[in-house]
């Protein structure tokens, strides 16, 4: 063939123009290439994102016999400070995909943090993909996740990720329709997000859904216990734990106490006269140090060690219905630390509660 030719080059056997299938461009690439005699195990970079793996379900498909089901809330349309919060749930199912390539497969494996066999086998979980979100629009957001969570409650224990932490108001509220009697709220955070209302935001943003749990029917300060709280909170806060009765362990007391003796006070408190428990985790409860991919970090939080013990002996509470984790801002942390950190935190709730 003249070396000046410029068109395209015939693979052996293969005439130009010939549609080149499959088969015949296997056959044709290199002695090589084999047919496969069986599919290899996925890896965790690979295939379609679910949490864990598990197998994708509308919330109305689910039956009794489903023991979790996740909802994402992609939605960050009432932050105060840095967005990103939205692209949370996709990041923390890819980070996910990790441990269930380890502990997904019917033998398990060994945590050798916790010295616990685990296998995700043991345990029944749908993805139920995402709440139905609209941007910008807080009142019409909250709506459809109450709707799309009490959905899942209904049949699993529903784990919820946002999304900026305003969520979990239309989230709690999701669970109370679909669980009798009253809710305690054990609160993992750097901020109390008590905020009644403000100038700037309104009375819907990420700082006040703590008020408007406060408000439903089936919830009360009374039964509010906080762990993790250090940032500026407004003038009156000190007053409104007194007087309301809230319990906090303040990120100060956690360092004098241990997080071990603070999980379990606050799970007295949130247990004591309560019907159910609802189990909030802001990511920024967490020290920047180790999870910084979050819109409002707060230096001397608890540690990435810490935050995972904290969720094995919450995982052990049988009184908890429902948990989320909230405020993952993946594209404010380009190591994937904090979604990583984020996955592990509800693999240890769940591996405690389940396997």
């Amino acid at each position: 063939m003249d070396s000046a030719y410029s068109g395209p080059r015939p693979l052996i056997g293969v005439p130009v123009g010939q549609p080149i299938t499959g088969p015949t461009r296997l056959r044709h690439m290199t002695h090589d290439i084999t047919e496969p005699t069986a599919r290899p195990p996925e890896l965790s970079f690979a295939g379609i994102d679910t949490f864990f793996g598990a197998d994708p379900a509308d919330p109305e498909a689910l039956t009794d016999d489903v023991d979790v089901g996740f909802v994402g809330v992609p939605f960050d349309g009432s932050v105060s400070r840095r967005p990103g919060t939205r692209y949370g749930p996709r990041a923390l199912r890819a980070a996910s995909r990790w441990q269930e390539q380890f502990a997904g497969g019917s033998a398990g494996a060994h945590n050798v943090d916790t010295d616990r066999h685990v296998s995700y086998a043991d345990i029944e979980m749908r993805d139920c993909g995402d709440a139905p979100t609209v941007p910008n629009d807080v009142e019409r957001t909250r709506d459809q996740v109450a709707a799309y969570v009490q959905a899942v409650t209904e049949s699993a224990f529903p784990v919820v990720f946002g999304g900026d932490h305003y969520i979990t108001y239309p989230s709690f509220a999701g669970v109370a329709n679909a669980v009798e009697g009253d809710i305690g709220l054990i609160h993992l955070d750097a901020h109390s997000d008590t905020a009644d209302e403000s100038d700037v935001y309104g009375d819907h943003w990420h700082g006040s859904p703590m008020a408007r749990i406060d408000e439903l029917p089936d919830a009360s300060y009374e039964t509010h216990a906080m762990v993790g709280i250090r940032c500026y909170e407004r003038d009156g806060f000190p007053e409104l734990v007194s007087e309301e009765g809230i319990h906090v362990d303040y990120a100060r007391d956690v360092r004098e106490k241990g997080i071990e003796a603070a999980i379990d006070d606050a799970i007295a408190h949130a247990t004591d006269g309560t019907d159910a428990v609802y189990l909030t985790v802001d990511i920024d409860s967490v020290d920047p140090a180790f999870a910084p991919g979050t819109g409002t970090p707060e230096p001397g939080g608890l540690t990435s060690s810490e935050l995972l013990v904290a969720m094995d002996a919450l995982g052990a509470c049988s009184d908890i219905a429902a948990m989320d984790l909230m405020e993952v801002a993946p594209r404010l942390d380009p190591t994937d630390s904090t979604a990583m950190l984020g996955s592990m935190a509800v693999a240890r709730f769940l591996e405690r509660r389940f396997c």
